[in-house]
């Protein structure tokens, strides 16, 4: 399966790691920094759309004080799961 290109990775990683609220920064940066590589092409998309976010809405999804758009909830769950 197709990745991303190692450049945008970096970048990626970069930016789940420079969040702005330091519990982003541990989550984001952490998943990104562990499962990236391992996703699908469509998969690190959707990641990439996620870090265009606000750091508030994420937070809320991931604790459930909001639900998460819809192609957002299996990003959101794996994240969840594995951080």
């Amino acid at each position: 399966m197709t990745r991303i290109a190692s450049n945008d990775h970096k970048k990626l990683i970069y930016n789940a790691n420079h969040r702005g609220l330091k519990e982003m920064d541990v989550l984001l940066g952490g998943y990104a920094t562990q499962h990236l590589a391992h996703l699908s092409l469509e998969d690190q998309n959707i990641f990439e759309h996620l870090l265009a976010e606000q750091d508030a809405d994420i937070l809320d999804w991931c604790l459930g004080k909001e639900t998460a758009p819809p192609h957002y909830q299996k990003l959101i769950v794996h994240l969840i799961e594995k951080t």
